[in-house]
């Protein structure tokens, strides 16, 4: 065993921590070890690349990590102390807590490519899982940069990934950058940076953060990475080949006016070896991915912020559909018409038989008008609907499991047809579509989901009105 002496304690860790003699991991920066109680992780910088003004780095990063709220530390691996010694030798490092493996795995090992992905999918995994995970993603950027920092490097390998609650964890943040007063010393993974710090144009900030976050969270719902190079611009040297095609002529796979890097499986199911298109994800998700990639390529200013990305993946929750033959949840293209167009982007199958109702959510505004949120409700038989749906002061929540549901929908096998069940006490009112005639919904009763209706579920509520 080996002796690691501490000092900044900020979150309790022992003063001294025993750890294996030998690392359990080397990386470009330093070695990792396992302390051996379990409970830590040790990182040891290499001394022949460490600068100077580390050990202060490292100072500054730990005193932030006790602004931290308790909910927000187990989702931010932030280190908890600064290492004085290894066997009375000094050395510059940190110690974070040791995140269990298993459960939690590399977020690499889930996303990595199509084929890892459909190695989850045969354990019996669905796309939803996916969905989830990329939210999780989107969550912890969101505290990071609601309090002013910046990872910095932003890899599919410093994100561990609970497979089954979809929990997400992110590591390795000894290296944040603050503006004005932390300066980081990494610029990020190759594939996840953005142009503008390819080209050396500027450093690490915020801006080039949402780029390598969209890149990371199309890779985890896509299962590639949408900028991917596809020819060759300097076949005599691959280093240069790769700063051409990550930097001045980075593309987006989808890019109407340029066809470059566009796989040629793009839109074929997933299931006979194709590749998933953008154009699967839900109209809110669509727009997020153009500004990202599209448009904020080279205005950075254009890029969605972290917390947009939030909102969006939690809102597709509410849009997904099980497919009947491969019965996995995708999102629904209520958007597409006719429909004979909408089929599963994971086997091919053509939507039929029990079609779910498609609702489009309205905010509450002034003097009982309302305004459209471009968020929409697809309604399957069994389908729940949750108070966080109606409340304009709340968004969709990481999690509904301790939440009751208000309402739910049952299909009638003899008339198919959808109804909304009011499982609240608060009485609704609708005008139905095709008629419309207006009638009101106690708890118990329930009113039919046709094409037109509109659902008034009380005061300061946002309403729906059910498209198909």
């Amino acid at each position: 065993m080996a002796t690691v002496n501490l000092y900044h304690n900020v979150k309790g860790t022992p003063n001294v921590l025993e750890v294996y003699d030998k690392p359990s991991d080397e990386g470009g920066e330093g070695y990792i070890y396992f302390s051996k109680d379990g409970r830590y992780v040790v990182k040891i910088y290499k001394q022949h690349m460490v600068k100077p003004e580390k050990r202060l780095l490292l100072e500054k990063i730990t005193e932030l990590g006790t602004y931290l709220t308790p909910e927000e530390e187990q989702f931010l691996c932030w280190p908890v102390a600064v290492v004085r010694t290894l066997n009375g030798i000094p050395q510059v490092g940190c110690v974070t807590r040791r995140i269990p493996r298993p459960p939690h795995v590399k977020l690499i090992d889930m996303n990595g490519s199509r084929k890892i992905a459909v190695r989850q999918f045969q354990s019996g995994r669905s796309w939803s899982h996916y969905l989830q995970i990329a939210r999780g993603i989107a969550r912890t950027v969101t505290v990071l940069h609601g309090k002013g920092c910046v990872h910095a490097d932003l890899s599919y390998r410093n994100f561990f990934v609970n497979p089954d609650s979809c929990d997400v964890v992110l590591f390795d943040l000894d290296g944040l950058v603050v503006p004005a007063f932390l300066q980081g010393s990494v610029d990020g993974t190759p594939g996840m940076i953005a142009r503008e710090i390819m080209l050396g144009q500027s450093r690490p900030d915020e801006l080039s953060e949402r780029h390598s976050l969209a890149v990371q969270i199309l890779q985890t719902i896509l299962f590639r990475n949408v900028f991917q190079p596809r020819i060759t611009y300097d076949p005599d040297d691959q280093k240069r080949d790769d700063r051409i095609g990550w930097g001045p002529e980075l593309t987006f796979s989808e890019d109407p006016k340029d066809r470059r890097n566009r796989p040629s499986t793009l839109g074929i199911p997933l299931a006979r070896n194709g590749e998933l298109s953008y154009r699967m994800l839900t109209p809110a998700l669509q727009k997020l991915t153009e500004r990202a990639c599209i448009d904020g390529k080279c205005d950075p200013a254009k890029r969605p912020m972290a917390r947009e990305w939030i909102d969006a993946l939690s809102s597709a929750l509410d849009e997904l559909h099980r497919c009947s033959r491969c019965h996995h949840f995708f999102p629904y293209p209520h958007w597409l018409r006719p429909l004979q167009r909408r089929s599963c982007p994971f086997c091919g199958q053509r939507v039929a038989g029990d079609l779910p109702s498609v609702a489009c959510i309205y905010e509450p505004r002034s003097r009982g008008r309302y305004s459209s949120t471009q968020r929409y409700l697809v309604m399957n038989n069994g389908w729940q609907l949750f108070p966080d749906v109606l409340d304009s002061q709340r968004n969709v929540p990481m999690s509904r499991r301790k939440e009751a549901s208000i309402g739910h929908v049952e299909l009638n096998a003899k008339d198919q047809t959808s109804y909304l069940v009011n499982d609240e006490g608060t009485t609704w009112r609708a005008r139905l579509g095709g008629n419309g005639s207006v009638v009101t919904t106690k708890k118990g009763d329930s009113l039919p989901l046709l094409a037109g209706t509109t659902v008034y579920f009380g005061e300061s509520r946002r309403l729906i009105v059910v498209s198909e």
